[in-house]
């Protein structure tokens, strides 16, 4: 999965390039400006996304390289005015007289502003307590995975910020106790999980301490750093978690101990102030569409049955077979696995080269799905995109993800894959046309390589439309016979089936008001499996879970709608670069491109 909420796309325009190009007047000069002033707004409001785009400086787009971003009620104040601003200023320009792709931004960014403002309402309602994006994990996160240290400078910036990070907490605070006096408290569970991961974070001595480690392990990768420098350096570090990190999350921590008496078990957001309006916000935030959360559920459990359909049929072809509920008919076919004769197919054998094995596999995955890319898309982009194993410090995390290059290159795109949990051989060919090629990084790398993008994009992953295609790529890879046997096209339907299984947990959550046992018995039935920290995401991030088949089955809808309207004249490649040469976009404006290309092509 995408696991951030920001991503990286390198544009490789200039905005005097593209009105040159134009040769349009007042209004499309006008609103180049707009998108560029717009981002830079934004990147002095949030430093920390700016650090992850990783903008190089000598391109002129300043922010403060030390900042963390204001959580207090002003600093949620600025970024709604700044929408508001940017918004009422949009709708002055005349659409007329500015050109296709210009139109198509201005689309993107005001569906983008106005979906923001809507939720200005609902600014309480997001927990701050939770184990994904709550502290300490997102400040570790930012520091350790997105500030770079190559110089001096750069070794000071992180020192700052680890003063300011008990401010960032204080204003935390605030926000904690009137979520508090408003009744907006995460379950017991979730508000336990966090005090567990803010002691796990404090227990070992300053020095010990991962973000102490994290600098002194930068520190020595600087070219030229006097070590006495250094020294000093990780002395002001060390002093600075014990004097001022440790003290604020001692009184966070006291915090969360106060409140977690009063939180109760209830999972869903339907308990909050105004819950069934903000889990619909929730739902087209992350979706971008409009459907309501009835049909969501609704849509989620026809798409299970359509899944296990499919899956029946070929688990019924190698033996598995019984009136029985799917959980089990999947756990019958993973019984075999162990099977002398089938071992050597889902696992490797234990030693000391295992984990090279692994990666060596994955990155030939990556190779032949670069060389198999002309089957289905004309473009081929220039980018690489390597694969690593996790970090340690996320490895308890269970994730595998794809995080994308920074800006300045300093960062390079990586498809990163946790040892602690390695995934059945025939699993690894979905996992990776998902996060790599053709999914998320082939859809970034051709962002990142076309022209006629703006910078703002930058700021944005619609999940909806990022996570919709790279679940599309995994049915297309089936449909191009890139799967060599039936394992592997079980463990495709398994891995859509999940994401369909994610959209009736998600909606019944949050609108028919399940319990967490409840969630947990309906993934047992329908997987063969149930994960609590599954579920705990769902609970703390409503509506991002029917992001990822909402989105794939509005790119299938939209590509039979164009090859029954053009028959003989539908070309598939034609069809992939529709759909991603404007980056991430809301889904109804995807399909008014579509129905627009239906009509020229005619």
């Amino acid at each position: 999965m995408m696991r951030a909420l920001l991503i990286t796309l390198l544009i490789l325009t200039s905005t005097g390039m593209v009105v040159a190009q134009s040769g349009a007047g007042k209004d499309s000069s006008r609103i180049e400006e707009l998108f560029d002033n717009y981002f830079r707004e934004c990147l002095k409001l949030g430093p920390e996304g700016a650090s992850q785009l990783g903008l190089p400086p000598e391109e002129g787009y300043y922010y403060d390289r030390s900042g963390l971003d204001n959580l207090s009620d002003e600093g949620l104040k600025a970024n709604f005015d700044l929408a508001r601003k940017y918004l009422g200023q949009l709708k002055e320009i005349d659409t007329s007289k500015i050109t296709k792709s210009q139109k198509t931004d201005w689309q993107i960014l005001v569906w983008s502003l106005t979906t923001q403002l809507e939720g200005e309402k609902f600014v309480d309602n997001g927990y701050l307590i939770d184990h994904l994006w709550g502290f300490p994990g997102r400040f570790i996160n930012l520091m350790m995975g997105y500030h770079a240290i190559s110089s001096l400078q750069d070794a000071k910036d992180y020192l700052e910020r680890l003063g300011k990070h008990s401010v960032q907490l204080k204003q935390a605070m605030i926000r904690l106790d009137r979520q508090e006096k408003k009744g907006i408290i995460p379950p017991v569970y979730i508000v336990d999980r966090a005090i567990a991961g803010i002691e796990e974070f404090m227990k070992p001595a300053p020095a010990e301490n991962i973000l102490y480690q994290d600098f002194k392990n930068k520190l020595d990768s600087v070219e030229g750093l006097d070590a006495t420098v250094a020294r000093d350096l990780c002395g002001q570090a060390e002093l600075a978690i014990w004097e001022k990190i440790y003290p604020a999350y001692d009184e966070f921590l006291k915090s969360l101990r106060a409140i977690s008496p009063k939180a109760d078990s209830l999972a869903g957001v339907w308990k909050l102030p105004d819950g069934d309006k903000y889990y619909q916000y929730c739902l087209k935030s992350f979706t971008t569409a409009t459907t309501p959360p009835d049909q969501v559920f609704q849509q989620g459990v026809l798409e299970v049955k359509r899944l296990q359909d499919m899956a029946k049929i070929l688990l019924d072809s190698i033996g598995i077979k019984g009136n029985k509920a799917f959980g089990e008919l999947m756990n019958d076919y993973r019984a075999i696995w162990n099977r002398p004769d089938l071992k050597d197919k889902f696992f490797y054998s234990d030693g000391p080269e295992k984990n090279q094995m692994i990666l060596a596999d994955y990155r030939a995955l990556v190779d032949d799905a670069s060389a198999k890319l002309s089957q289905a898309f004309s473009y081929i982009p220039k980018a690489r995109v390597g694969v690593e194993a996790v970090p340690a410090y996320k490895e308890e995390g269970g994730l595998t993800y794809y995080e994308p290059a920074s800006l300045d290159s300093r960062r390079k795109a990586t498809f990163f894959i946790n040892m602690m949990q390695p995934l059945p051989k025939p699993t690894m060919r979905t996992l990776t046309y998902h996060e790599t090629i053709p999914g998320h990084h082939y859809q970034i790398a051709l962002q990142q390589e076309l022209t006629w993008n703006r910078m703002f994009k930058n700021q944005s992953f619609l999940s909806g439309f990022g996570e919709g295609w790279a679940m599309y790529v995994e049915d297309l890879a089936a449909e191009l016979g890139w799967l060599p046997d039936i394992y592997s096209r079980i463990a495709e339907i398994n891995s859509q089936l999940f994401r369909a299984v994610r959209i009736v947990a998600d909606a019944g959550i949050h609108y028919k008001r399940w319990n967490k046992p409840q969630v947990l018995k309906y993934m047992g039935d329908n997987l063969g499996w149930a994960s609590e920290n599954e579920v705990d995401r769902y609970i703390v991030w409503p509506g991002q879970a029917p992001s990822y088949t909402i989105g794939k089955l509005k790119i299938m809808e939209l590509r039979e709608k164009a090859k029954r309207a053009l028959g003989s004249k539908f070309n598939l490649r034609d069809f992939h670069m529709l759909v991603l040469e404007n980056g991430s976009i809301p889904l109804a404006l995807l399909e008014e491109m579509v129905d627009d290309y239906i009509n020229r092509s005619k």
